[in-house]
C-alpha cells in the first residue's frame, strides 16, 4: 500500500515538473524568441522607477531645447491657473504642472514651484534613468513620448469649449 502511494505522488510531481518546465519554455520564447532583450526588460522594468528631476537638470545637456521651450505658451501654463485661483486643483495641476502627485514631481505651490508649467519631463517622463543611462543607447531608451499624450490634457472633456 505504501508503495503505491509513492508511484502516485511521483507521477503528480513529475506532471507539475512538466507543466513547471512549460511555463517556463513558453516564457523563454516569448521574452528572447520575440526579440526582447534582458536589457530592455530591465530598462521598461526600471522606467516604472524613474522619479522627475525638473526642467534645471535637462538644461545642463540640452540648453538650445530648454531655450526653444521657453517660448512656448506652455512653459508659462501655471500662472493661467494661478489668475484664476485653481494652483490647488489637482484636476488642473495634472495638466499645468509636471509630474504631478508623482515621485520626484509638482506637489504644491510652497514645495515644487520649479516643477510648476509643463516640461520636458511633462511629455519625454520622468529623467531619472535618463541621467542615470551608462550607454548610450539605453539612454535614449529612457526616455519615450507615449500615443495620445496630447489628449491627456487637450479634449474637450478638460474644458468643454477650448478645443
Amino acid at each position: 500500500m505504501l508503495q503505491l502511494v509513492t508511484k502516485t505522488n511521483n507521477r503528480g510531481c513529475q506532471g507539475i515538473m512538466k507543466i513547471f518546465i512549460m511555463i517556463v519554455a513558453f516564457w523563454l520564447f516569448f521574452t528572447y524568441g520575440m526579440g526582447l532583450s534582458l536589457t530592455a526588460q530591465t530598462a521598461q522594468a526600471a522606467k516604472g522607477k524613474a522619479t522627475y528631476v525638473g526642467m534645471a537638470k535637462c538644461k545642463e545637456c540640452h540648453p538650445k531645447e530648454v531655450e526653444t521651450y521657453l517660448t512656448w505658451k506652455y512653459s508659462k501654463n501655471f500662472r493661467i491657473i494661478q489668475m484664476r485661483k485653481k494652483d490647488r486643483d489637482p484636476n488642473c495641476l495634472r495638466c499645468h504642472t509636471t509630474g504631478f502627485g508623482q515621485p520626484g514631481g509638482f506637489r504644491s505651490v510652497e514645495e515644487t514651484l520649479h516643477m510648476a508649467n509643463k516640461q520636458c519631463e511633462s511629455c519625454h517622463g520622468p529623467a531619472s534613468l535618463h541621467l542615470k543611462a551608462p550607454t548610450k543607447e539605453e539612454h535614449q531608451r529612457t526616455l519615450t513620448i507615449p500615443k495620445n499624450l496630447c489628449t491627456t490634457c487637450h479634449s474637450g472633456h478638460r474644458h468643454p469649449g477650448w478645443y
